[in-house]
């Protein structure tokens, strides 16, 4: 399958290529791939390209962890505007949950997950190509640099409970077990972290939910751009601009993307979801967001939402959450 990956992704490379000594911009070329794309912040790679670079990245440096390495390079950039959704998060679960909706800003080729147990929750990476195709390290820096940002938000004592790997066992495994400062199964046959609950509902100083609505905003326009095939993002992205003018109707919705209603219904069936489950989430996240702002009202939150009254919005919220949205707020 065709894939790509966002050209700030492939900076960690440069940046640990650089720190070893290496030319970047050589290895670069030499995978195929453009090093001027680096300083595009919209730009993207293709998937080949990007395993030829993790392959040559490995084979320049002589580090088998070279992954982990490219990892400690992770800046909020790193991800586009995504990164400082992620930082402007109310909990890693919040931060988490951005990943599972909005990653393929970062890779088309892997489908993020979080589900949640009675004790501790599991994020899971699926790759969408054969195992042969996904370099090593590219699972080592996608492991490691979720990791890493968990760590930045939360404080360097974060670990997770467990590691779980697709990659094969190093001949000395303790410098990737110290990096994640937990147990590590390899040769899995998926990649998932677990966390402890406790480490994923706390509540983070970094929290901003005005930057984090702001920010969600550029992810979904980006996508919306790049993945035209996404009928679901570029829905969401619509939601997000229409919501606050009043009541947005499916058909409104239809017509601001220029297809017919019927059209419309049936490309999102074809993507599992619907007009009524994409409305619903967005206003859910939405409503998260707007009631950590104590500038505003809930009456303003209301309108916001594109709801009539307050009180519809009261039972919405409610049905979602389980609490009003007065209660809430004072949780919060």
């Amino acid at each position: 399958m065709r894939g790509s990956s966002i050209s700030s992704w492939a900076l960690l490379v440069a940046k640990a290529l650089e720190a070893g000594g290496h030319d970047s911009e050589d290895v670069f070329r030499r995978a195929g791939l453009d090093p001027a794309k680096l300083k595009d912040a919209d730009a993207r790679y293709p998937i080949e390209g990007m395993r030829r670079l993790w392959r040559l990245a490995v084979q320049v440096t002589g580090d088998p962890y070279f992954g982990l390495k490219a990892a400690g390079f992770w800046h909020p950039t790193t991800m586009h505007a995504l990164g400082y959704s992620w930082m402007a998060s109310d909990s890693l679960r919040d931060a988490l949950t951005r990943m599972t909706r909005y990653g393929r800003l970062v890779t088309t080729v892997a489908e993020m997950t979080l589900e949640e147990f009675d004790d501790h929750f599991a994020f899971k990476i699926h790759s969408l190509i054969t195992r042969s195709q996904t370099p090593n390290e590219a699972i080592d820096a996608g492991l490691a640099t979720l990791v890493s940002m968990c760590r930045m938000s939360y404080g360097d004592d974060f670990h997770p409970l467990r590691v779980v790997t697709q990659r094969p066992k190093f001949d000395d495994p303790a410098p990737y077990i110290e990096y994640f400062h937990a147990p590590v199964e390899f040769s899995a046959s998926d990649n998932i972290l677990y966390f402890s609950k406790d480490s994923l509902e706390a509540h983070l100083l970094t929290a901003n939910p005005r930057l984090a609505r702001v920010s969600d905003r550029v992810v979904t326009q980006y996508l919306a751009q790049f993945d035209k095939g996404s009928t679901a993002i570029r829905v969401r992205a619509k939601l997000i601009d229409l919501l606050s003018a009043g009541n947005v109707t499916q058909k409104d919705v239809a017509d601001s993307l220029h297809m017919s209603l019927r059209t419309l219904q049936r490309k999102l069936s074809e993507e599992r979801t619907s007009y009524k489950e994409l409305l619903d989430e967005t206003r859910r996240e939405l409503a998260n967001q707007y009631l950590r702002q104590a500038s505003l009202s809930v009456s303003e939150v209301t309108y916001l939402l594109g709801f009539s009254e307050p009180s519809n919005f009261a039972r919405a919220f409610k049905r979602w959450t389980g609490s009003t949205p007065s209660e809430f707020r004072a949780a919060a």
